[in-house]
């Protein structure tokens, strides 16, 4: 049972390791404008008047049987802001690390359903839902 509880934190351990090094190379974005009533752009988020302009370029989610990893990649205008990811649900996910520059991600979250988008909030004011896709090798 051991070897078995072993080789699965192993499987899950690799495939994160897996999404984190493949999901640099993989196109999808989502926008949301700071300042303006005007809609988003690319994977379709929604958009609200806000202060900082906030991108989703992955919001991808993988089923591994007891759970599901999601991955969240973004970017903000505002460089210092923190963003925060929520399940549709309103469930916290937890923050997005800030990478610097204005580039956030290569988080991966735990959820125990597949969720059909992701909210990301920002500490300066900016709000994107984002919608999830499959993760495809």
């Amino acid at each position: 049972m051991k070897t078995s509880k072993n080789r699965s934190a192993t499987l899950a351990a690799g495939l994160v390791t897996l999404l984190l090094t493949l999901a640099v190379n993989l196109p999808n974005a989502t926008f949301a404008s700071g300042g303006g009533s005007g809609g988003g752009s690319g994977g379709g988020g929604s958009v609200s008047n806000t202060l900082d302009a906030i991108k989703v370029s992955k919001c991808y989610y993988a089923d591994v049987g007891a759970y599901v990893e999601l991955l969240i990649n973004a970017s903000s205008s505002n460089t210092a802001a923190h963003l925060y990811a929520y399940l549709p649900d309103g469930t916290y996910l937890g923050e997005v690390q800030n990478g610097g520059g204005g580039r956030y991600g290569g988080t991966v979250f735990l959820s125990s359903y597949i969720p059909s988008s992701i909210t990301i909030i920002s500490s300066a004011g900016g709000k994107i839902v984002s919608p999830t896709e499959p993760f495809q090798f």
